[in-house]
């Protein structure tokens, strides 16, 4: 199907369930919001933010494992080499186990000290610690619903994978209301609530991806085996994605501290906001680009590269339309958004997050293009492009903006870092894009 059927469907078919998906996930971070900003408060948002990082470091290695697999998965199958399409399922799965292992031990004996070192003081530490506590142990769960979700969308099952992902998401949100507003758990409930119905999503998931490698006849005959070089593989071609998570974790540390600095508690309750609400936006662009990459990865593997490139001209302009939509958005609406997440009272906190809403936004006109270059030069297994524009997004043009920026115009400098930086990857995204295209044609 992947080499046959027509590319709009086809797009149509990989890219909506992708953003589905993760809207559902920005979904489920809104209602997260609403519950901890109405139901326990403003030093609860801060608190599970300061401790966000943790969450995102290990995202960040499920996602170098589970984006590598697929996409070696799907290139080796559009060559019909299905015994290392195999073996990269194995080598992808192992190694999802040992670091989930590893990870939740070492998580959850240092606590207090993880919470201590990303800037919680005496106030926060305690709702932080809490909320560790609550998600942390069920690690395991939460890194497979992820790698397993991309393993299901190589095996040419998006819609499949979009329906376990929504359910999961729903769990989640039923019980971190019954943790939080009926037994008052607090912040320890909100991450009790995301473990155990992550945890629930990935037996679902693993059974479906069992299911589907014995329908499948050439991947179900072969057996495949362990290996540390596929392994290598697998880590090297998906780390521009997981790169991207662990800049966010870096970032949302350097934020939090920047904004302490100047605004107090206010400010990191106010950025808690609007990452919520940003990630609305960038929900869509990622379904988009990550969603496509079986159909980019499969259709290079069997060398068929006018499917890739009309593949290609169809994410940008998608991801282009939705930009400019959020852009329209967040000028016009910021503040109706933001109060929605936090009690009228919290004057302080609704002006911040408003005025931050609207400089943030204007990065809309960049990333879409962005965070489609990362996972398309992913796609078709060169890393080295791909880590170039995730690296300069996420880490090395946000450091240098935070560092000078808010020198120049205070807490405004803070919020325009995110634009500086996602502006000048898009100049240097641009030029990679259109030489690679270059090449594929003659190729």
């Amino acid at each position: 199907m992947l080499a046959r059927a027509r590319i709009r469907p086809l797009f149509i078919r990989y890219a909506a369930p992708g953003v589905v998906a993760m809207l559902f996930l920005a979904f489920q971070s809104i209602v997260d919001g609403l519950i901890v900003g109405r139901l326990i408060g403003a030093n609860a948002l801060a608190a599970v933010n300061i401790v966000a990082p943790t969450y995102a470091l290990i995202s960040a290695i499920t996602l170098i494992i589970g984006v590598g697999t697929q996409a070696q998965m799907s290139i080796y199958m559009g060559r019909g080499s299905y015994l290392k399409a195999k073996s990269a399922l194995r080598s992808g799965l192992t190694g999802i186990v040992a670091f989930s292992v590893l990870a939740t031990l070492f998580v959850n004996a240092f606590a207090k000290d993880i919470a201590v070192a990303l800037g919680a003081n005496e106030i926060l530490l305690p709702l932080a610690v809490d909320y560790i506590y609550g998600v942390m142990p069920w690690l395991a769960g939460v890194g497979g619903v992820f790698f397993l979700d991309y393993i299901l969308k190589a095996l040419g099952h998006p819609r499949y994978a979009m329906c376990v992902m929504v359910g999961t998401i729903s769990a989640n949100i039923a019980l971190s209301l019954l943790f939080t507003g009926v037994f008052g758990m607090g912040t320890f409930g909100v991450g009790l609530g995301t473990g155990l119905s992550f945890t629930a999503g990935t037996v679902v998931y693993g059974f479906a991806v069992w299911r589907q490698l014995r329908r499948t006849e050439a991947l179900h005959r072969v057996r495949g085996r362990f290996s540390w070089r596929s392994l290598w593989r697998i880590g090297y071609n998906g780390s521009s994605e997981g790169l991207t998570e662990i800049a966010m974790s870096i970032s949302l540390f350097l934020f939090n501290i920047t904004l302490m600095r100047y605004t107090g508690e206010k400010g990191v309750a106010a950025f808690t906001i609007v990452s919520y609400i940003l990630f609305i936006g960038t929900g869509f662009l990622l379904g988009v680009a990550n969603g496509v990459i079986p159909v980019i990865s499969y259709n290079f593997g069997a060398n068929a590269m006018r499917r890739v490139i009309r593949t290609v001209r169809l994410a940008v302009g998608t991801n282009f339309l939705i930009g400019a939509v959020a852009l329209l958005i967040l000028q016009l609406a910021a503040g109706t958004i933001i109060r929605l997440f936090i009690d009228p009272s919290e004057t302080e906190v609704i002006d911040l997050a408003t005025r931050g809403a609207q400089l943030l936004s204007l990065a809309f006109l960049f990333n879409g293009f962005n965070i489609f270059a990362a996972s398309f030069f992913t796609a078709i297994d060169k890393a080295g492009l791909s880590l170039v524009v995730a690296s300069l997004r996420g880490l090395v043009l946000l450091v240098v903006g935070l560092l000078t920026l808010p020198h120049i115009w205070g807490v405004d400098g803070i919020w325009l870092t995110v634009v500086l930086a996602e502006s000048l990857t898009f100049a240097v995204a641009v030029i990679l894009v259109i030489l690679k295209l270059k090449r594929l044609r003659k190729g």
